[in-house]
Protein backbone atom coordinates (compact mmCIF):
# COMPACT_ATOMS: atom_id res chain seq x y z
CA UNK A 1 0.00 0.00 0.00
CA UNK A 2 1.31 3.42 -0.95
CA UNK A 3 0.72 5.94 1.82
CA UNK A 4 0.85 9.68 1.12
CA UNK A 5 0.77 12.00 4.14
CA UNK A 6 0.19 15.73 3.65
CA UNK A 7 1.05 17.97 6.59
CA UNK A 8 -0.28 21.52 6.62
CA UNK A 9 0.20 24.30 9.10
CA UNK A 10 -2.51 24.46 11.80
CA UNK A 11 -4.28 21.40 10.38
CA UNK A 12 -4.36 17.72 11.13
CA UNK A 13 -2.18 15.65 8.76
CA UNK A 14 -4.12 14.07 5.91
CA UNK A 15 -3.27 10.56 4.77
CA UNK A 16 -4.14 9.02 1.41
CA UNK A 17 -3.73 5.26 1.11
CA UNK A 18 -3.49 3.66 -2.32
CA UNK A 19 -3.66 -0.15 -2.41
CA UNK A 20 -1.43 -1.84 -4.95
CA UNK A 21 -4.41 -3.19 -6.90
CA UNK A 22 -5.46 0.41 -7.67
CA UNK A 23 -1.94 1.25 -8.80
CA UNK A 24 -1.90 -1.88 -10.99
CA UNK A 25 -5.30 -0.97 -12.45
CA UNK A 26 -4.13 2.57 -13.22
CA UNK A 27 -1.03 1.12 -14.86
CA UNK A 28 -3.14 -1.17 -17.03
CA UNK A 29 -5.32 1.75 -18.14
CA UNK A 30 -2.32 4.00 -18.80
CA UNK A 31 -0.74 1.34 -21.03
CA UNK A 32 -3.90 0.39 -22.92
CA UNK A 33 -3.98 0.75 -26.69
CA UNK A 34 -7.33 2.56 -26.58
CA UNK A 35 -5.97 5.34 -24.35
CA UNK A 36 -2.94 5.85 -26.57
CA UNK A 37 -5.14 6.00 -29.69
CA UNK A 38 -7.19 8.76 -28.03
CA UNK A 39 -4.05 10.64 -26.96
CA UNK A 40 -2.54 10.45 -30.45
CA UNK A 41 -5.77 11.53 -32.18
CA UNK A 42 -6.10 14.56 -29.85
CA UNK A 43 -2.45 15.36 -30.40
CA UNK A 44 -2.88 15.32 -34.18
CA UNK A 45 -5.97 17.55 -33.97
CA UNK A 46 -4.14 20.08 -31.81
CA UNK A 47 -1.07 20.04 -34.05
CA UNK A 48 -3.20 20.86 -37.08
CA UNK A 49 -4.69 23.88 -35.28
CA UNK A 50 -1.47 25.22 -33.77
CA UNK A 51 1.33 26.84 -35.72
CA UNK A 52 4.00 25.22 -33.59
CA UNK A 53 4.18 21.90 -31.78
CA UNK A 54 3.12 22.29 -28.16
CA UNK A 55 2.92 18.58 -27.41
CA UNK A 56 5.73 16.46 -26.14
CA UNK A 57 6.64 13.47 -28.20
CA UNK A 58 5.09 10.52 -26.37
CA UNK A 59 5.67 6.86 -26.99
CA UNK A 60 3.38 4.14 -25.75
CA UNK A 61 4.51 2.50 -22.55
CA UNK A 62 4.13 -1.27 -22.42
CA UNK A 63 2.61 -3.04 -19.41
CA UNK A 64 5.39 -5.63 -19.53
CA UNK A 65 7.86 -2.81 -18.74
CA UNK A 66 5.89 -1.48 -15.76
CA UNK A 67 4.79 -4.76 -14.16
CA UNK A 68 8.25 -5.86 -12.89
CA UNK A 69 8.77 -2.40 -11.40
CA UNK A 70 5.52 -2.61 -9.43
CA UNK A 71 6.30 -6.14 -8.29
CA UNK A 72 9.70 -5.01 -6.99
CA UNK A 73 8.21 -2.02 -5.15
CA UNK A 74 5.95 -4.36 -3.16
CA UNK A 75 9.03 -5.93 -1.56
CA UNK A 76 10.04 -2.70 0.21
CA UNK A 77 7.15 -2.16 2.64
CA UNK A 78 7.74 0.68 5.10
CA UNK A 79 10.35 2.41 2.94
CA UNK A 80 10.02 6.20 2.86
CA UNK A 81 10.41 7.45 -0.71
CA UNK A 82 9.87 11.17 -0.12
CA UNK A 83 9.84 13.19 3.10
CA UNK A 84 9.89 16.93 2.43
CA UNK A 85 9.13 19.70 4.91
CA UNK A 86 9.50 23.46 4.84
CA UNK A 87 10.29 25.88 7.67
CA UNK A 88 6.61 26.23 8.61
CA UNK A 89 6.17 22.52 9.20
CA UNK A 90 4.22 21.89 6.02
CA UNK A 91 5.29 18.85 4.08
CA UNK A 92 4.64 15.66 2.18
CA UNK A 93 5.69 12.14 3.00
CA UNK A 94 5.35 9.12 0.69
CA UNK A 95 5.86 5.62 2.08
CA UNK A 96 5.46 2.16 0.67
Amino acid sequence: MLKITIKQENQKPRTIRLPYFLINSAGRIATSNLLWKIINSKRKQQQEKAEHDQWLSLEQIEWKDIQPLLEEVKKYKGLTIVDVQDKNGQGVSIEL
